[in-house]
């Protein structure tokens, strides 16, 4: 049986929407991930789970593929030095001390800030991609994306109405990275859901990752912006409405799932990681609430 390593171990998100390879690969499957990104990947027969302070435990190990999906300098160069018959990704360039990327997976590296091609001319091609992150994943391991789920570690329940008014959960927070991903009209948004009748709840901190999920399974209806909890909702089958502030609506493959807000200046604010308040007020709540209107009046 083979074996196969995947490093992917933050962000959280693109932890989860890297899942669904899971289901297309077959044989002793390691996966590198972050503390926190534990409690999400699942609990499967062949998928053993280790975080970087356990990398010496795969030293011995000759992998038939080694999936580097990481831009950590010094963990890549810990993956580039063990055994395998092929790495698809990042590998470290010890003669020139920097980091490339193999062939596979330049569609994806293009794009990033370890681009051949200088971050200017990757936001650049980030912006005209139309390609979802899985079908560019898939690619990389010369598989197509058909369109296969998140694996988490946590059972989607049958869908059961104990309360008799629908459930609006909202995140309106974003990790530190993407300032401009914070919309600053959340709170207008819920007092005006709430006169039309709804229950609304701000998604708030919890100790672990399974309590939150189960929040946001609580819901009927997300509303966040290009976050974890945005992925989350999409795994757990929830009509979710996502704002894209300032990061790319199409690399999401959303399932039919998520109505996507795309900010006016979208051009203008693209991976950005300052804030500029005027680009982030390009959603307004009108145009959230509209889309919210009409997710109720088609399950009406």
């Amino acid at each position: 049986m083979s074996n196969i390593l995947i490093c992917k171990t933050r962000a959280l998100g693109d932890v989860v929407r890297t899942t669904p390879i899971l289901r297309v690969i077959n044989g002793n499957i390691f996966w590198l991930t972050s503390k926190e990104a534990i409690e999400l990947l699942p609990r499967l027969e062949n998928l053993k789970i280790l975080t970087p302070n356990e990398i010496d435990d795969l030293k011995n190990i000759t992998f038939d593929l080694v999936l580097s999906l990481e831009e950590d300098a010094e963990l890549v160069k810990i993956l580039t030095n063990l055994k395998y018959r092929k790495l698809i990704g990042v590998y470290y360039d010890f003669e020139n001390n920097g980091l490339l990327y193999t062939d596979e997976s330049r569609e994806w590296y293009d794009m990033s800030l370890i681009s051949k091609y200088g971050k200017e001319r990757a936001d650049l091609l980030k912006l005209e991609n139309r390609k979802s992150y899985q079908e560019i994943l898939f690619g990389m391991i010369g598989k197509r994306f058909k369109g296969e789920e998140y694996l988490l570690n946590y059972e989607i329940s049958p869908i059961q109405k104990k309360h008799r008014k629908k459930v609006i959960a909202i995140e309106k927070r974003a990790g530190e990275v993407w300032p401009m991903k914070v919309w600053p009209y959340y709170d207008e948004l819920k007092a005006k859901i709430e006169k039309e009748g709804f229950e609304v709840i701000f998604l708030r901190q919890r100790d672990t990752l399974i309590e939150y999920i189960k929040d946001i399974d609580e819901a009927d209806i997300l509303i966040c912006g290009d976050t974890l909890a945005m992925h989350l909702g999409i795994y757990l089958r929830k009509k979710v409405i996502a704002l894209f502030l300032c990061t790319s609506p199409w690399e999401i493959y959303d399932y039919g799932r998520v109505v996507k807000i795309i900010n006016p200046f979208l051009k203008e604010a693209f991976y950005r990681r300052d804030y500029d308040e005027k680009l982030v007020k390009g959603i307004t709540v009108d145009m959230v609430f509209e889309a919210f209107l009409r997710i109720v009046k088609n399950e009406s």
